[in-house]
């Protein structure tokens, strides 16, 4: 296979989820060339089986020369191996100094990705791990639009929300919220929705409402309530009670975090998959806040391509590449 220096493979990018495993051959610019996946989810999986798993995996694609980076949960309690977090304040940069190199009897090189522990907002202790890769990778994605230097406020929208504000290139602080997961249980198990059907298509103007209401005195339980009495009292169409609730839950999250944060910026970066980040920025748009998105795969390559590129020659003047 004839490859220009460009395009030529440089590392395999790992993304090891809980019920998912997916695997990406990436060139120097950050391009996926191939990618596999299968169901070998960690949940399914003991430490030492996911060398094998691995392995059978990505058996035509390893060779030496090219490196295994993996980020997330895969390095944590339950993980593969767990791999001590960095401490705040952190430069992302400094990632690439910090990775774990597994001993493995694959021929090539396998790192994972440390996460990092810091204090949010309360002052009490918080952890992330996969969302570091991601926001090394937003500082990437900014440089390749002549934006060097920015310091984004980044919400991370997810089961665990991420809400990190760069400084200098760095995380001085970080802070996570139940937002996702909240929504999640209330959304499958709670009398608030009970009955009401679910859709697929976002109900714009019951999801502004949730917000609109969680602006008002009350506070969050009682907001909550407030969407089965005004679905029952005909306020809100049956099929509007899951987004109304949604509004509720992420109008919540993003009043209290702005409220605690106090931010300068005039715009937030999200990072996440479309949908959930559609809705956050209606809930941002409600504070006169605008938002740019970057999706969370792309921001996850650029992040292990930058630490893959500044590792590349390391790894060939200490021999751990041969």
């Amino acid at each position: 296979m004839d490859l220009s220096e460009n395009s030529r493979p440089l590392f395999i990018a790992i993304d090891w989820g809980t019920t998912n495993l997916r695997a990406f051959l990436v060139d120097k610019n950050g391009n996926i060339q191939a990618q596999k996946q299968n169901e070998s989810g960690m949940l399914s999986l003991n430490s030492d089986e996911f060398e094998n798993v691995l392995k059978t995996l990505l058996e035509d694609w390893l060779r030496a020369d090219l490196p295994v980076y993996m980020a997330g949960m895969v390095g944590s309690r339950g993980g593969w191996q767990e791999v001590p977090y960095q401490s705040c304040p952190i430069a992302l940069s400094s990632l690439a100094d910090h990775l774990h190199w597994l001993t493995t009897k694959l021929p090539c090189p396998v790192a994972i990705v440390p996460g990092i522990q810091g204090l949010g907002i309360h002052g009490y202790h918080d952890v992330i791990r996969g969302e570091e890769t991601q926001l090394l990778g937003a500082l990437d994605w900014l440089a390749s639009q002549g934006r060097e230097g920015e310091d984004p406020l980044c919400c991370m929208p997810g089961t665990h929300c991420k809400w990190v504000q760069i400084e200098d290139g760095g995380i001085q602080q970080f802070s996570t919220t139940l937002s996702g997961e909240i929504f999640a249980r209330l959304n499958d198990d709670s009398s608030l929705v009970k009955g009401l059907p679910s859709s697929n298509v976002l109900h714009t103007d019951a999801f502004n409402k949730g917000v609109a209401t969680s602006l008002t005195m009350g506070g969050f339980l009682h907001h909550l309530f407030s969407t089965r009495s005004r679905v029952v009292c005909g306020e809100l169409t049956a099929e509007e009670g899951r987004d109304y609730l949604s509004g509720v839950v992420i109008g919540t999250d993003v009043k209290d975090i702005l409220a605690a944060l106090q931010p300068s910026q005039t715009s937030v970066l999200l990072i996440g998959s479309h949908n959930l980040s559609e809705r956050y920025a209606l809930a941002l748009a409600a504070h006169g806040l605008r938002s740019e998105f970057l999706d969370a795969s792309e921001a996850s390559i650029r992040g292990l391509k930058y630490m893959a590129a500044n590792q590349q020659h390391s790894l060939l003047l200490t021999g751990v590449a041969n």
